[in-house]
């Protein structure tokens, strides 16, 4: 669905895999923050996909810019506090590690939603619409995406 996405945001993040998967190993999460606005109707190149996507549900949104980016790797079992963009945070913590399955297991809490439980597919951004706005009237939207091997 937007694996398009996924490919740009990971070669423009490094976001290398290196060694073998082992499920010991921390899962690296890469989060990326995206603002999208009515106001204009400029597209990051690196968002194209994930606009059309949610545009598909938020048509009045127009406009999509990366905002942050970030990584880090995290034991499976823990978790880790991503400080975003506007003073919002998402924690993140690893349920499983990547399974027979080929999907790794996470519980998020993004700003303003409960907590989401679910299974993702690896390299695979899951992007969630926050009900967060900011200032200037942009949505805040956060992608996220799990891979179980890290770069040595």
């Amino acid at each position: 669905m937007l694996a398009g996405f996924a490919k740009l945001i990971a070669v423009a993040l490094a976001a290398g895999t290196g060694g073998s998967c082992d499920g010991a190993q921390p899962v690296r999460v890469t989060v990326v923050a995206v603002f999208a606005s009515t106001n204009s109707t400029h597209v990051d190149e690196k968002l194209k996909a994930l606009a059309r996507e949610v545009r598909k549900r938020e048509p009045e949104l127009t406009g999509f810019r990366v905002a942050a980016a970030m990584q880090k790797s995290v034991p499976v079992g823990k978790g880790h506090t991503f400080e975003l963009p506007d003073k919002q945070s998402l924690k993140v913590k690893i349920d499983r590690p990547k399974g027979k399955d080929g999907r790794v297991g996470l519980t998020i809490r993004p700003p303003g939603l409960g907590e989401i439980t679910y299974t993702c597919a690896c390299d695979k951004f899951f992007p969630i619409v926050t009900p967060h706005t900011s200032s200037d009237g942009e949505r805040l939207i956060i992608a996220v995406m799990a891979k179980p091997c890290t770069g040595k």
